[in-house]
């Protein structure tokens, strides 16, 4: 299991956040986030329309604490890292993130796991060879999710399916697919489509 730590960007897309937590359910990675993350996750989800109101915002983060309730990583211990990794970050304002990645190794969550993944899209402002020496591997999601499903296909696959159990809409494996891919995790997105075609995998 892969302790990794995502950003809010990769958190707002809905595909991709319900798989990462199905990533969880199914034991290919241990996903965390601090209450810093999800409150500049809520604001993103309210400032592009995504959610009408904070309210709505709210209610959206207590679904994902209750979803996976072990996931958060306090403040006040991600607060006690930042001036770890300041060094290392190029800007300020993500320095929550790459706290939130030492707070985990820092406190031992993961006793013997010496490196935690950060997933972003946003890895111009982090500074990837310097986090990467106090144990913070950073990774765009596309990638990461893309490494994830060659080591375990069959693993990932089911997740997958999984989540397209549990989506209201009922989605075809096709038209999640084409969710994912409008997410931004377009390899990803064409490696499960092509283990479909070719019979290897159900989704």
């Amino acid at each position: 299991m892969i302790p990794v730590v995502a950003d809010a960007d990769t958190l707002f897309g809905a595909t991709t956040r319900g798989l990462l937590i199905h990533l969880d359910y199914q034991g290919l990675i241990r996903l965390h986030w601090s209450p810093l993350i999800l409150d500049e996750l809520s604001r993103a989800l309210v400032d592009t329309g995504r959610k009408p109101d904070t309210d709505s915002a709210r209610r959206h983060e207590n679904l994902m604490r209750a979803a996976l309730p072990q996931a958060e990583i306090p403040t006040q211990l991600v607060q006690a890292r930042f001036a770890s990794v300041a060094p290392a970050m190029r800007s300020a304002k993500d320095t929550h993130v790459a706290a939130c990645a030492a707070a985990i190794l820092a406190e031992g969550y993961y006793p013997g796991t010496p490196v935690v993944s950060l997933v972003t899209r946003n890895t111009r402002d982090f500074g990837i060879h310097k986090l990467a020496a106090l144990g913070i591997e950073v990774q765009r999601p596309d990638a990461f999710l893309l490494d994830q499903f060659r080591q375990r296909p069959a693993a990932f696959a089911q997740a997958f399916a999984a989540l397209r159990s549990t989506l209201r809409s009922d989605p075809a494996p096709d038209s999640l697919l084409e969710r994912l891919a409008a997410d931004g995790q377009t390899l990803t997105a064409a490696a499960l489509s092509e283990g479909r075609q070719r019979g290897e995998l159900q989704l």
